[in-house]
């Protein structure tokens, strides 16, 4: 599978009213001195306006077969590839139908003098395939809602994950190391999806860059027990990261015991078959309670130590 980075950049998607509101709108401004050309031209307004228009919407959303399988179970939890397929579906059909309904509606009033009944049958026809996909185009809409805050994550570079319980540091963290500015609060579950970040390595005359992903908090517990945040994390554990930063905290202000995070690190460390560092967080507090690597975000004990052994793993 090729790797890339997706930019989801998909226009609003109009729902059937404001769609056809256009459409006849725009036709209701031509204007011709023959009343054939006038009748001919506004169909052929129409035509153009909902044709391009519906296939601006399927071509802006990705070619779901050819996704990085990252994506792809991403937007399958998001929003279903099936019910996307059928939704995008659905709207090309109505496109090649209403091509099909104008053009004959053209070659009517190339030969036949009753425009207005021409027309009135074109536009009740073409309302009736519009309406009849206001479910797909309303769908649609509320994907592109959705895709929209899905960052756009390179699967061709080096990948860092940050992984954990809930309110360890991960944020914390993630905005020390790299280039992100995540929300930072007291309480859990602040990452509502995938947070994104960069560290830039200078090496001589060059700039590379590694990825760094912060994974919602985690809950020790059955996949099927676990929300849409935490699926969200898994996924990018499963397919993203050449390296896990996994982070502890001992001082258990997270609401958690040590002993279930270390439980979530082995099922971690079991499921996927990727380097893991560990680092014990918040040592400030809790003054170091495992042989763990050792940080404090809130002092920055141990930082710069941590980014030159990620750097290191990674080549």
């Amino acid at each position: 599978m090729p790797a890339f980075t997706i930019v989801f950049k998909i226009p609003p998607i109009m729902n059937a009213d404001k769609l056809l509101d256009r459409a006849f709108g725009s036709a209701k401004k031509v204007t011709h001195r023959d009343k054939k050309k006038k009748t001919i031209n506004k169909i052929k307004k129409v035509k153009s306006i909902i044709g391009n228009t519906l296939k601006v919407y399927v071509r802006a959303f990705p070619t779901l077969d050819d996704l990085h399988p990252f994506y792809y179970e991403l937007i399958n939890l998001l929003i279903g590839i099936d019910k996307l397929k059928m939704a995008l579906a659905s709207v090309e059909w109505a496109r090649k139908r209403i091509a099909s309904i104008t053009n004959y509606g053209i070659r009517e009033a190339k030969k036949k003098e009753n425009y207005k009944e021409i027309i009135k049958k074109v536009y009740g026809r073409v309302s009736s395939i519009i309406y009849e996909i206001d479910a797909s185009l309303k769908f649609l809409e509320e994907a592109r809602k959705k895709l929209k805050e899905v960052p756009s994550i390179d699967t061709s570079i080096k990948t860092v994950i940050i992984a954990g319980y809930p309110n360890v540091g991960k944020s914390s963290l993630l905005k020390l190391l790299s280039s992100a500015n995540p929300e930072i609060a007291p309480y859990p579950f602040t990452t509502k999806g995938l947070i994104l970040g960069h560290i830039w390595v200078e090496e001589r005359y060059d700039r590379k860059k590694i990825q760094v992903v912060e994974a919602p908090g985690l809950l020790e517990r059955p996949m099927a027990k676990r929300n849409e945040i935490e699926r969200q994390g898994m996924i990018a554990l499963r397919h993203l990261p050449d390296l896990v930063i996994f982070i502890i905290d001992a001082s258990m202000h997270c609401g958690y015991s040590i002993e279930e995070q270390l439980k979530l690190l082995e099922e971690i460390k079991k499921e996927f078959n990727v380097a893991v560092i560990v680092v014990e967080n918040k040592v400030d507090i809790s003054k170091g309670k495992t042989n763990y690597i050792k940080i404090s975000c809130k002092d920055g004990t141990g930082i710069e130590e941590l980014r030159k052994k990620v750097i290191e793993k990674l080549g």
